[in-house]
């Protein structure tokens, strides 16, 4: 089994394989491949099978796969630090499927937009019965509307800077459902006081925003 995505429903699952001599891709670990490497107390049968010992061939690389289609960079097969070089690559594919994902809700999330949607048009739905009067709240549901616009602008700049820690401007854009020029307008700013907070509160030097 590879990388699973948090999102259970995503259909994103990364997987690292080596890179052969003549630059193909190896077939992907077996489950038997990946029980030999347990027992051996490897995250990946790739340094087992690729390591150039007793007759195998040796990897000339490695990169991350998606069971989607992706395949990410090809990095150099080091076997002396195996779990740094695996958690280099677990983050490609995890940054590869966020950036895939940036338009799908988690489920959790997607519930609480629904019932949210529900309950403010709920409000707004003019009564069928006089019994229904006490249902109604058509100023309300404009408040409820109105406060939820006031937060979700709040809470997109938070994102966004939150964000640009690690994706560019043309993947925010694409969450935002906008142009790169216009993310970049409207949010450079919070993202480069973003970066300086951070910076001073870790004693790092600020990333450039660009």
């Amino acid at each position: 089994m590879g990388w699973i995505h948090q999102d259970d429903e995503s259909d994103h699952e990364g997987f690292v394989v080596a890179v052969l001599p003549d630059g193909a891709d190896a077939p992907r670990d077996t489950w038997e491949d990946t029980e030999k490497a347990n027992a051996q107390d490897r995250n990946w049968a790739w340094s087992i099978k690729y390591d150039g010992a007793d007759g195998r061939p040796r990897a000339a690389g490695v990169r991350a796969i998606c069971l989607c289609g992706w395949r990410g960079p090809r990095q150099k097969a080091d076997f002396a630090t195996l779990e740094t070089a695996e958690e280099a690559l677990r983050r490609q594919w995890y940054h590869h499927a966020e950036v895939s994902m940036a338009r799908t809700l988690p489920s959790r999330v997607q519930r609480l937009f629904d019932e949210l949607e529900e309950a403010v048009l709920g409000l707004a739905s003019p009564p069928r019965e006089p019994a229904e009067l006490d249902d109604t709240r058509p100023l309300a549901a404009v408040y409820a509307a109105t406060l939820l616009r006031d937060h979700a602008e709040r809470w997109q700049e938070t994102a966004v800077r939150a964000a640009k820690a690690d994706y560019s401007w043309e993947e925010i854009a694409r969450a935002l459902c906008t142009t790169k020029q216009s993310a970049h307008e409207k949010y450079r700013a919070a993202a480069e006081a973003f970066s300086s907070d951070t910076a001073a509160a870790t004693g790092a030097a600020p990333r450039e925003v660009r």
